[in-house]
């Protein structure tokens, strides 16, 4: 029952920044353009993608780390200082990327708008942590940890399977990925 609530406390804090966050941002270029620099920034060159025993963090880049728990299959995606990236077309800039890294399973972590979603509350919910001493307390008593675990935690993103995720969670998921679709909303 209180994992249950702790869900829905979550998911209504998380969509309430979401949708004021997601209308908030303009920025100054078109979507189309913006997209285009963020795959400037953020490309073959600035970003190093490996798997997990056989590759290893760059100094420099932007490192994305394929997983295995346990066995070969790839059961996550590590993104190293993820909570620096809050432009939604970088974001994608950087899933386009591993979307198209052989190690990527579509049926196993989704689109590159559902990771997206992921990403978007990640980084929604560590900023919640940080800012005001009361918020930060509801997140980490939501979660069971102090405020500085749910941090340190937080400071890179995991993409998990969307089989293995709680219920509730990848609903949270799915209504910010509607919300972040052109025209969704």
């Amino acid at each position: 029952m209180r994992e249950k609530r702790r869900t829905w406390i979550v998911l209504v804090l998380a969509l309430v920044m979401l949708a004021a966050a997601a209308r908030g941002e303009a920025g100054p270029a078109g979507r189309e353009e913006r997209l285009a620099l963020a795959r400037e920034k953020y490309n073959a060159r600035t970003v190093n993608l490996y798997r997990q025993g056989w590759g290893r963090d760059r100094s420099g880049k932007l490192n994305i780390c394929f997983y295995a728990s346990g066995g070969r299959e790839v059961t996550g995606i590590r993104i190293k200082e993820s909570i620096q990236i809050t432009d939604e077309a970088e974001m994608e800039a950087v899933l386009e990327l591993i979307a198209a890294n052989e190690n990527y399973d579509p049926d196993k972590f989704g689109t590159i708008s559902f990771m997206k979603a992921q990403w978007t509350v990640h980084n929604l919910l560590y900023t919640m942590a940080e800012g005001e001493t009361e918020i930060g307390e509801l997140i980490a008593s939501m979660m069971g940890e102090d405020v500085s675990s749910v941090l340190d935690r937080a400071a890179e993103l995991d993409l998990c399977p969307a089989a293995s995720m709680p219920a509730g969670e990848r609903m949270l998921y799915e209504m910010f990925e509607w919300i972040q679709l052109p025209g969704g909303g």
